[in-house]
């Protein structure tokens, strides 16, 4: 091995090592910025009445999100193969969470018209849609796996 690609290897194997040490630094940041949410929620939550609650439904699913997002960084560090099912599931998640919000906030606010109806309808097309592409995936991989 000539010189050069000595140090091509030893640069490869570097980028290697920086990349794992990022994504070590990304999950803790992910598991450090849920359980900042948590805290948070719990200690703001003083008065029960439906804005608070919306609220800490909110923030739930938003820690679900996170939570969701931290899968594919733990499936790399162990060196599994990569998974689209995890962002399928924040896809679904955050859909759910924006028919609650423009629900509650309907309710709450005693919204008129249909602009709302409109749009839990499209959040509803969305989910739908990942669902079967979730479904679809699953089947297809599951699939793969046993013809291995």
């Amino acid at each position: 091995m000539s010189k050069l690609s000595h140090v091509l290897e030893a640069v490869k194997h570097l980028l290697f090592r920086l990349d794992e040490i990022l994504h070590i630094v990304v999950a803790i940041l992910l598991i450090a910025l849920v359980f900042s949410m948590a805290f948070y929620t719990v200690t703001h939550f003083k008065v029960c009445s439906p804005e608070t609650v919306l609220k800490v439904i909110d923030d739930i699913m938003l820690m679900l999100i996170i939570l969701e997002l931290l899968w594919p960084v733990l499936k790399f560090l162990r060196k599994e193969n990569f998974s689209l099912s995890p962002f399928i599931y924040v896809g679904i998640i955050s859909g759910v969470r924006r028919i609650l919000t423009i629900e509650a906030r309907a309710s709450i606010e005693h919204l008129e018209g249909y602009y709302h109806f409109v749009e839990i309808g499209v959040s509803v097309g969305v989910i739908l849609i990942l669902g079967v592409t979730l479904l679809l995936y699953e089947s297809t991989r599951r699939g793969k796996l046993d013809d291995e």
